[in-house]
C-alpha cells in the first residue's frame, strides 16, 4: 500500500530515542462526508489517501516568526476515570522530563521544548472530569485563563451549542488544508461553520477509533488463516468475519450452553459494537445536505441492509459475547470490563471490538494478537470505515473568551505540526512494539484504521438519544429498528432544527 508514512516513522523514532533525533513523518487523515446515496463507500477515505509526502520530507508549517515573552499556554483537558483508559489525563499536551522509558512523555517533551524555545512560550495543561462546566464558567465570566480545551465527544454538543467556542474560521493561522488537521472532522460542521479540530496534536482520537483484535495463537490452534491478506484484498466482509466467529466459539466446560466467563467466543464486545458496525459498513446515524445542514439517515434502505446484517452477527448469543446483555452483571460497567478484557486474555475470544485505547491494557498478555479494521458490509464497498466512538473520543477547540486568536492560532498549528513528525510515530512505536503488536502487518492495518476515520455527526450530537437509544436495541435483540426510528423521529427531528437554529445565530 501507499500509506507507510507512519510506520517508517515508527522506526525511525525509535532510532531517534537512541540517537537523539526525530527524523520522521506520521500521518492521520481521513473522510467523513458519507453520501448517503451511494453503496456505502465513503468519498475520500481511501485508506491510501493520506500518503501526501514522503517519510522523510517535512512540511514546515506557514507561520510568522512570534517572541511571546514566556506566556504560559494552558489547555483545560478532560479527564476520564473510566477503567479502560489507560490514563486519566491525556499524554499528548504536556511532559515534565525526559524518562527515556515512555517514547510518548519523550515526544511531548522534545515537542514543547522545541516550541518553547522558537516562540518563548510554556505550557500547562488543567484536567477537570466536568471540563465543559469549567469551560461554561470561564466563557461567561471572560477569564482568558484557558487557550484551548480538549472536549470530550460527549460533552461536544453542549459545549458548541453553548457557544463557548470560537469559530475556526477566525483562528488566521489555523491551515485546516494542511497534513496534520484531520479533515474527518469537517463532518462535524454545521451551516458551513466549524468549532472543532482534530489531527495529529492529539493521540486521544487515534484511542477512541474502534478496531477489531484478534488472538492470532488462538488461529493457529483452530488453523486458521489469518485474517491480514482479507484486509488487504478488500475482501475482509461481514460474512467472512462472521465465518471466523462461528468457527471460533466453543462450549469449553461441556456443560450444553455458553458462559460468560467459562467458553470461548467467537467474538466479544459491547453495545457500542452496534453503530461500530454500521458505520463500518457505510452507513450513519445522520449525514449532512448540500447546504451543511444534517438530516437523520437511520432507517435508509441501505442502513436497514446492513443493520439487518450486523444483528445477525450482534444476537447470535451461541458465538457472540455482548457483555451488557449477556451476562447478569446488570448496569456495572466495572463488571462489564472484567469479563469483556478476562475473554480475550484468557485466550477464551477470537475477535474482540475495541476503542484502541484499550490496547495498552493487554500490554502482560502472553498470547499475540493482532489488529484489523472492523469489516466492510460486502466486496462492493471500496474503502473501510472506521468510526471514532462518540463516548471516548476528545476533539479541540478555543474558548469564546480568547481575546488574542494570532498567538493561539500560531501555538495549536506548530504543535500540530511539530506532532505530526514526534507524537504520531511515538504513538505507533508504543502500539506496535512494546509486546501488545509484533508484526508488520499489524503497521498496516494501523494505516487503513487511522486513514479511514470517520465522525457520525448523528452519534457525536445524538439527536434525540439516536445514539443510544439506537445501540441499546441489542441489549434485548430487539430487531425493530424501524419502529424505534418512528417513536423517535420527532424528538431526533426537534432535536437536529433546535441545533441548526442555534448554529444560524453563531458567528
Amino acid at each position: 500500500m501507499k500509506n507507510n508514512a507512519l510506520r517508517i516513522a515508527a522506526l525511525f523514532l525509535m532510532l531517534a530515542l537512541v540517537l537523539g533525533v526525530f527524523a520522521a513523518c506520521g500521518d492521520k487523515s481521513g473522510e467523513s462526508a458519507i453520501n448517503d446515496k451511494s453503496d456505502g463507500n465513503i468519498p475520500g477515505s481511501d485508506p491510501d489517501s493520506g500518503a501526501n509526502q514522503p517519510a522523510n520530507e517535512r512540511i514546515a508549517p506557514d507561520l510568522p516568526e512570534a517572541n511571546f515573552n514566556g506566556y504560559m499556554f494552558t489547555f483545560l483537558a478532560n479527564m476520564d476515570e473510566s477503567d479502560d483508559r489507560y490514563e486519566p489525563e491525556p499524554r499528548e499536551l504536556v511532559a515534565e522530563v525526559e524518562n527515556a522509558e515512555e517514547p510518548i512523555n519523550d515526544a511531548v517533551y522534545k515537542r514543547n521544548e522545541m516550541l518553547k524555545e522558537k516562540y518563548n512560550i510554556n505550557f500547562d495543561m488543567v484536567g477537570n472530569t466536568d471540563e465543559d462546566a469549567v469551560l461554561k464558567k470561564t466563557v461567561s465570566s471572560g477569564d482568558e485563563t484557558y487557550d484551548a480545551v480538549i472536549i470530550f465527544n460527549n460533552h461536544v454538543s453542549t459545549v458548541v451549542n453553548g457557544g463557548l467556542l470560537t469559530n475556526i474560521a477566525n483562528l488566521p493561522y489555523i491551515d485546516l488544508d494542511k497534513p496534520w488537521w484531520d479533515p474527518a472532522v469537517n463532518s462535524m460542521s454545521i451551516d458551513n461553520k466549524q468549532f472543532l479540530l482534530g489531527g495529529d496534536l492529539l493521540i486521544l482520537d487515534n484511542e477512541a477509533t474502534n478496531a477489531l483484535l484478534f488472538n492470532k495463537d488462538l488461529m493457529a490452534t483452530l488453523a486458521m488463516d489469518l485474517p491480514y491478506a482479507l484486509v488487504g484484498e478488500g475482501k475482509w466482509t461481514m460474512d467472512k468475519m462472521n465465518d471466523y466467529i462461528k468457527n471460533g466459539s466453543s462450549d469449553l466446560n461441556g456443560d450444553g450452553k455458553m458462559e460468560a466467563e467459562d467458553d470461548r467466543w467467537g467474538f466479544v464486545a459491547y453495545r457500542d459494537t452496534m453503530h461500530a458496525l454500521l458505520v463500518s459498513g457505510g452507513g450513519t446515524l445522520a449525514l449532512k445536505d448540500e447546504n451543511d445542514l444534517p438530516y437523520m439517515t437511520l432507517t435508509s434502505p441501505r442502513n436497514l441492509t446492513v443493520i439487518e446484517k450486523i444483528m445477525d452477527i450482534m444476537y447470535d448469543k451461541q458465538n457472540v459475547l455482548n457483555v451488557q446483555s449477556d451476562t447478569t452483571m446488570g448496569d456495572n460497567s466495572s463488571n462489564w470490563l472484567r469479563i469483556y478484557h478476562g475473554a480475550f486474555e484468557e485466550n477464551r475470544a477470537l475477535f474482540m471490538w475495541v476503542r484502541m485505547r484499550v490496547v495498552e491494557k493487554f500490554r502482560g498478555m502472553d498470547a499475540n494478537f493482532g489488529i484489523i479494521p472492523l469489516p466492510k458490509y460486502d466486496e462492493n464497498q471500496d474503502n473501510y470505515h472506521s468510526v471514532v466512538n462518540s463516548w471516548s473520543g476528545v476533539l479541540l477547540g478555543v474558548p469564546n473568551s480568547v481575546k488574542d486568536l494570532d498567538r493561539t492560532s500560531i501555538i495549536l498549528e506548530a504543535m500540530a505540526a511539530e506532532s505530526r513528525y514526534t507524537l504520531q510515530p511515538a504513538y505507533y512505536d508504543v502500539v506496535l512494539q512494546r509486546k501488545f503488536v509484533r508484526d508488520e502487518e499489524s503497521s498496516d492495518m494501523l494505516d487503513i484504521i487511522f486513514n479511514s476515520r470517520v465522525y457520525d455527526i448523528g452519534a457525536v450530537y445524538g439527536f434525540g438519544d439516536a445514539f443510544i437509544g439506537f445501540i441499546t436495541l441489542c441489549d434485548k435483540s430487539d430487531r425493530n429498528v424501524v419502529s424505534y426510528y418512528e417513536k423517535r423521529q420527532g424528538a431526533m427531528e426537534k432535536a437536529i432544527i433546535k441545533v441548526i437554529s442555534v448554529f444560524e445565530d453563531m458567528d
